[in-house]
């Protein structure tokens, strides 16, 4: 039997696919990521990988269990994974591999990585932002549920007594008052968050290489989520009059669901006008940078110690984040293409990209194929292997479905898309059409204009067939309501 290779999966949270600059397209016209690149480079990327649901725990369950989240039952960031669900580090360990972790955790609430198949980690429980009441100047306070503080515990460890933060931006709803979008690091590289997940990953490599087995080593940093909190030269890195307006900025919402006005309304950006979202992006990408500074050493760690060429390394994202299309930030009850699709960078397997639609969670029964096994119960999708490799050059997906539970507030949302349309499901609001090829950027909802009548159909008929295939509790509302929908 062939030796079985290594897998490291790092993930990061809230990422846009067009901030890393081997897709060359948006700001990655502007960024620096050479690591991430180079992986690109030397190996493939996927171009149409899109994320299960754009909220972090709902996507992090998926890539956990292989499943869309109304099957795992992690719909919104607080809910647990279905008991006796099958788990991507249970079924690793089971498959002989040793498993370690890094990171934000944002799988279960309740169940530690220790819990989930995990050997080793230093995981960030809830929420979890590490620096919160560590950082004397912060606002944000949602510190990990965890005690201790694993990062709190690494900076007294290695003598960084006086890390703050300066230059906190927040928007000017007073009724929210409570998140800097942005914040600079005051102290030294090492001092920062992704640094001490970089840091630890390479501890559990040192762990791992000592093992008579193959790893599958997950590491997730924080960032680019907000608030980005970098140092110098990251916070410096970026003019902010250099980073252009983004073509959605101009929508006024007039044919979206209500709820996006409250979502754009509650962040209080507004009145910065695009100047504001300039300084947010402007940060965050220094942040991105940030990120993929520690990606490489993490990969320098790899090389080090002789197990590069033993080990796949993919890099992708939950989700992606608005940073100003449509005036919104972040991410939420809405199905816009800056959120859904992600980056998916693999190397170690291939040397072709692939255009083929794939899911983010689709990553479990990918990375259990690396191992020689499968999932144990049936998944929501297929192992995208043969796609990293190149012996398969289509998977013959032609969609892709997605979901929405609850996030700020409760608004059932599905969504279908492909190259041509996409259709997105209100349970309560109006529906949304988009010609993506006459409106790539999604500006104008087309769901009632008679001349999309046919187009809309047929979408809600794929809608119909997805909703069946997966069992879909919200197919209940949608069949009873669909011809007047």
């Amino acid at each position: 039997m062939a030796k079985r290779k290594n897998v490291l999966l790092i993930l990061s949270d809230q990422q846009r696919l067009d901030t890393v600059g081997a897709y060359g397209a948006g700001l990655g016209t502007m960024i620096q990521t050479p690591h991430i690149d180079e992986l690109a480079k030397d190996g493939m990327k996927f171009t149409n990988a899109y994320t299960t649901s754009a909220i972090c725990a709902p996507a992090r369950a998926s890539v956990m269990t292989g499943l869309y989240p109304h099957k795992h039952g992690v719909i919104d960031n607080f809910t647990d994974i279905v008991p006796g669900t099958p788990l991507l580090g249970e079924c690793m360990r089971d498959a002989g591999y040793y498993c370690g972790y890094a990171g934000k955790w944002h799988v279960s609430p309740t169940r530690t990585p220790e819990q989930c198949g995990f050997h080793e980690g230093k995981p960030f429980m809830g929420y979890a932002f590490p620096g919160s009441g560590v950082f004397p100047h912060l606002i944000f306070n949602q510190p990990p549920d965890n005690e201790p503080n694993y990062y709190e515990e690494y900076l007294k460890e290695n003598g960084f007594t006086d890390v703050d933060v300066s230059h906190g931006f927040l928007g000017n709803n007073p009724a929210l008052q409570i998140q800097e979008m942005f914040c600079k690091h005051e102290g030294p590289i090492e001092s920062t968050i992704e640094y001490f997940v970089a840091h630890e990953t390479r501890r559990i490599i040192d762990l791992a290489k000592n093992q008579d087995k193959p790893f599958f080593i997950w590491a997730n940093f924080w960032g680019p989520h907000s608030p980005s909190i970098v140092p110098e030269p990251y916070y410096s890195m970026y003019d902010p009059a250099m980073i252009p307006e983004h073509p959605s900025y101009c929508d006024t919402f007039e044919d979206k669901p209500y709820g996006y006005y409250l979502s754009e309304k509650m962040w209080g950006l507004g009145d910065y006008g695009w100047k504001g979202f300039q300084e947010i992006i402007a940060r965050y990408m220094g942040h991105c940078t940030m990120i993929d500074d520690m990606v490489g050493l993490i990969v320098d760690k790899l090389k080090q110690e002789g197990l590069f060429e033993d080990t796949i390394i993919i890099y992708s994202a939950d989700h992606g984040d608005c940073l100003g299309a449509h005036k919104l930030i972040e991410k939420g009850a809405f199905t816009f293409e800056e959120i859904y699709h992600i980056p998916m960078v693999v190397h170690g397997a291939g040397h072709e990209d692939n255009d083929s639609f794939v899911l983010l969670q689709e990553l479990m029964p990918t990375i259990l194929d690396v191992a020689g096994s499968k999932p144990p119960r049936p998944v929501d999708g297929q192992s995208i292997l043969p796609l990293m490799q190149g012996t398969q050059q289509d998977n013959g997906r032609r969609e892709v479905y997605g979901e929405y539970h609850n996030h700020f507030y409760i608004a059932r949302q599905r969504m279908v898309r492909d190259h041509d349309y996409q259709l997105t499901f209100n349970e309560s609001e109006r529906g949304e059409l988009y010609d993506l090829k006459k409106d790539p950027y999604q500006l104008h909802n087309v769901c009632y204009d008679p001349a999309y009548a046919a187009v809309k159909k047929e979408y809600l008929e794929k809608m119909s067939r997805y909703m069946k295939e997966t069992e879909d509790p919200a197919g209940v509302w949608f069949h009873r309501i669909k011809e007047f929908y």
